[in-house]
């Protein structure tokens, strides 16, 4: 692998998984349009970790913050902290199943038509962002039932054209949670969720990194591009401009109809 491709994967990776566009789409795309094969496993591994160390950096007050709470008495702070926890895990147990169930699925039965009616729906979906369905009295706190709802539209994003971070951020508007919140608990669930997809890759076999320039490269790109891209979606969420990307998904669902149209 040369390092300018390394480059552009580990772009695509770190940009792609947390803006509302479908990191796998964008896999797939790219690999038709510029005749890239797939990456290396080992390398596609060490891109996911770039990832998951940008969220880990990003949230890091908070991380720190959840840790604290289960060594401290009982507090408000702790509370919330120990609660977070638990959201996490309520959240993480659907995703997982899903994954789990439908991982073979996705990997034999993937099709342009498919993506891109995918990316309608996220198109669709994008263009809601803005509505809330619910009012609640304290829209910071989250429910179990809410977090395993988002934890079924985040499993859902295995199939390729549907956004993981893009879906469970505006599941979470839409039942009424604050924008800040619903961001960080997209970001706070993505942990296991990205750890779970680099164990599937282990599962398969790692194969040999590339050389060690392109691997390092590849590496830091995913995590500087991730971290950007959490503080871009971030602040679109909290300023209710989400639904900016929808003309952008909307020209993907295209272009995948017409890769299916020209076979």
């Amino acid at each position: 692998m040369s390092l300018l491709q390394s480059i552009f994967l580990g772009l695509i990776q770190g940009a792609t998984e947390f803006l509302p566009v479908s990191s796998s789409g964008h896999l797939l795309l790219a690999q038709r349009l510029f005749g890239l094969r797939d990456p290396e496993l080992a390398f596609d591994l060490l891109l996911h970790l770039g990832t998951l160390a940008a969220v880990v950096f990003f949230l890091r007050s908070e991380i720190v913050s959840i840790v604290s709470s289960l060594f401290r008495r009982e507090s408000r702070s702790s509370s919330w902290g120990r609660r977070d926890i638990w959201l996490t895990i309520v959240a993480s147990i659907p995703t997982g199943i899903i994954g789990v169930v439908f991982h073979e699925t996705v990997e034999t039965g993937l099709t342009f038509g498919g993506v891109g009616a995918r990316y309608l729906v996220l198109t669709t979906l994008l263009f809601m962002s803005s509505l809330q369905f619910r009012h609640k009295e304290d829209p910071d706190r989250m429910e179990a039932w809410e977090a395993a709802a988002i934890g079924v539209i985040q499993g859902l994003a295995v199939f390729p054209g549907l956004s993981r971070s893009g879906s469970t951020i505006i599941l979470a508007l839409l039942l009424g949670i604050a924008p800040r919140r619903a961001a960080k608990f997209s970001f706070l669930i993505s942990l296991p969720a990205i750890l779970g997809g680099a164990l599937f890759t282990l599962k398969k076999g790692v194969s040999h990194l590339p050389a060690v320039v392109p691997s390092v490269a590849g590496f830091l790109v995913a995590l500087v591009v991730g971290y950007l891209s959490l503080l871009l979606v971030e602040r679109l969420v909290v300023q209710g401009r989400f639904q900016r990307f929808a003309p952008y998904t909307a020209s993907l669902a295209a272009l995948c109809f017409y890769l299916q149209y020209l076979g």
